[in-house]
């Protein structure tokens, strides 16, 4: 007991030092951005290599000095430390030394988790469980590869600008009820946080459709979309960098899925596109409106056009 509490007294003491060392070497948890939150602080899926990945946020060289003198005394922050006698040295030492152990456990911890993470990125639809594109064209003749890849292009940008104004509601028609709820949800997080996700120099660097396949009452398209954006966070109020870089460019590759009403076929019409309302019958512009203005009713395009249903990031390269 009597051990006991010298050693509790050379704690109490030691405890604002404790805290600032522990300060020092926590490593910040991995956070995700971009429209749905998919590029994220460490490199995943194929793109990944050793060089890309995790970092410890401190390194061994001299990233903080010692602050130990001749005399054996810490000259600490504001309110420091008295000097501090040989056992509370050896006391402190020994904390210093449990730390480090934790921190390089941790460390290898984490390194394992992202490398699991990485090997366990959502994985692409397997090929053999579509048809070709070709194949689509017996269902829908007025079908065009091109004008769809450079719709999903579109569409891309402006997730992205929409994501960034935390307004989405102009991409209702273009999701699907479950697939908007979602995102809006996502959103709801930088709104609550008066945080903006920042997403610069878009640019989308190819469009690839892998084929489609039916499923209950709809026809099913699988997109990949390779990518590249500059994505960090801000404090709306500040102006502040809370995550991210405003300088790295991150390369992404993810997964479209999009619906369609089975036995919906393409519009070769221009500009605008006119239909009538499914709930009401009135005639609307879907191009212009989520909502009927004369029922008031949501609009989506799936009884039109396609939709997205959904989105996976499939890899990240961080350059």
């Amino acid at each position: 007991m009597i051990y006991g509490g010298f050693y509790m007294k050379k704690f109490k003491r030691l405890v604002p030092l404790v805290l600032l060392i522990v300060s020092m070497l926590i490593i910040p948890l991995s956070t995700k951005a971009d429209f749905g939150d998919f590029s994220g602080d460490s490199d995943y899926g194929g793109g990944w290599d050793s060089d890309s990945g995790w970092d410890s946020d401190w390194d061994s060289d001299s990233d903080w000095d010692s602050d130990w003198d001749s005399d054996s005394s810490y000259s600490g922050s504001s309110g420091g430390c008295e000097s501090l006698d040989a056992g509370e040295l050896m006391f402190m030492i020994a904390i210093i030394a449990m730390i480090c152990i934790f921190m390089s456990v941790r460390g290898k911890k984490s390194d394992d988790k992202t490398i699991r993470n990485i090997r366990s990125a959502p994985a692409p639809t397997p090929q053999n469980e579509l048809r070709s594109i070709e194949s689509y064209y017996n269902v829908d003749p007025s079908f065009s590869e091109s004008e769809f890849k450079e719709k999903l292009s579109n569409l891309y940008v402006r997730f992205q600008n929409d994501w960034q104004a935390k307004d989405i509601t102009e991409l209702r028609p273009y999701l699907t009820d479950s697939y908007f709820a979602q995102m809006d949800r996502q959103l709801d997080n930088y709104r609550t946080k008066h945080q903006t996700n920042r997403i610069e120099r878009i640019a989308v660097l190819g469009v690839e459709l892998k084929g489609w396949k039916a499923e209950s009452d709809h026809d099913v398209m699988v997109a990949e979309l390779k990518t590249r954006i500059v994505d960090y966070v801000i404090d709306d109020a500040t102006g502040s960098i809370v995550r991210g870089s405003n300088s790295k460019e991150k390369f992404m590759t993810y997964e479209w899925t999009l619906i369609r009403t089975k036995g919906v076929v393409t519009s070769r019409s221009t500009g605008t596109t006119a239909q009538t309302c499914p709930h009401c019958g009135a005639h609307i512009d879907i191009n212009h409106s989520t909502v009927c203005e004369y029922c008031d009713s949501v609009i989506t395009t799936d009884t039109f056009d396609w939709v997205v249903s959904n989105i996976k990031g499939i890899s990240q390269r961080t350059q």
